[in-house]
């Protein structure tokens, strides 16, 4: 059985995911290019549905395997991000905007749009444009893509230089992984001007995080271990969440969602993301290796 994403939890819990910003044409330094060791990604931008998907290359036959969906902002109206197929050349830990915001995490792929997050008054992560945050999923930038910090990240850290982007516009169907949501910041919240993706330690945020686990304790925190021919069902019963004061959460209390290249039907090690999401509907992350054998 092959695996890319999947969601796992009951209850009303605020789903997750990524988000979008504004146009960027001026200031900030240029870091460093993604490193070219990294897998080969196809980065698919649906602007009718706010929306991007993520595509792995198989190493094997070229197919396209998608392995991670983001909430966006694209332009809103009179400003909206161009169709057609471009490729990622600039990267920018800070970037200044053509409106005097900061965006985090900014990759320029074409001209002066670009993948990045939420929008800050100036370049310290805890000054976020809050009410911009709670667009996600709806045109918002001046033809930017915005996304979650966490997501902006993701791409700034995983998608080489040269990484195709493709924008289109499909209303009925966002993508093959679904949209994913965010939780909706409140004006009467302290962390309001924090991104809660934001994997920062001085993130406020990290004291209603929760912490995903393995359940049967085999293989260490990061190595998750399934027998040829395990079922999407026993990936999600091996993994745990506690809340921040390590309470963990019973079944249909949280959602779990788990993304990467792997194949439950043969033997192999792949690398998964896996993504959880507790009562107060802010998400966790975290990198591990899938063992089947």
């Amino acid at each position: 059985m092959r695996g890319n994403s999947g969601f796992f939890g009951v209850r009303k819990i605020v789903a997750f995911c990524l988000a979008v910003c504004l146009c960027v044409l001026s200031g900030g330094s240029l870091a460093a290019n993604a490193k070219e060791s990294k897998p080969a990604y196809v980065i698919m931008v649906n602007r009718a549905a706010n929306c991007v998907t993520v595509y792995e290359k198989d190493a094997g036959d070229g197919e396209l395997v998608p392995v991670k969906a983001f909430v966006c902002s694209c332009g809103r109206e009179g400003h909206e991000t161009p169709l057609g197929t471009f490729k990622t050349s600039n990267y920018y830990q800070w970037r200044l905007m053509v409106d005097g915001s900061y965006g985090h995490y900014a990759v320029r792929f074409n001209k002066g749009i670009m993948f990045h997050s939420i929008p800050y008054y100036t370049k310290n992560a805890g000054n976020m444009e809050w009410e911009q945050f709670n667009l996600l999923g709806e045109p918002a930038s001046l033809g930017c893509v915005r996304l979650t910090c966490a997501d902006a990240k993701w791409i700034y850290d995983n998608c080489k230089a040269g990484t195709e982007v493709i924008v289109y516009d499909d209303a009925e169907n966002p993508g093959p992984l679904g949209k994913p949501e965010e939780v909706k910041l409140t004006a009467d919240n302290p962390m309001k001007k924090w991104d809660p993706t934001d994997t920062s330690s001085m993130n406020p945020w990290n004291q209603v995080r929760p912490t995903l686990y393995l359940t049967g304790g085999t293989g260490g925190d990061e190595t998750l271990m399934l027998p040829v021919g395990a079922s999407q069902h026993d990936i999600y019963n091996a993994i745990g969440l506690m809340d921040a004061a390590k309470g963990v959460y019973g079944s249909g209390e949280y959602i779990i969602n788990v993304s990467g290249n792997y194949d439950l039907s043969r033997q192999g090690t792949y690398n998964i993301s896996v993504l959880g999401v507790g009562a107060f509907g802010v998400r966790t992350e975290k990198n591990m290796t899938l063992c089947v054998g």
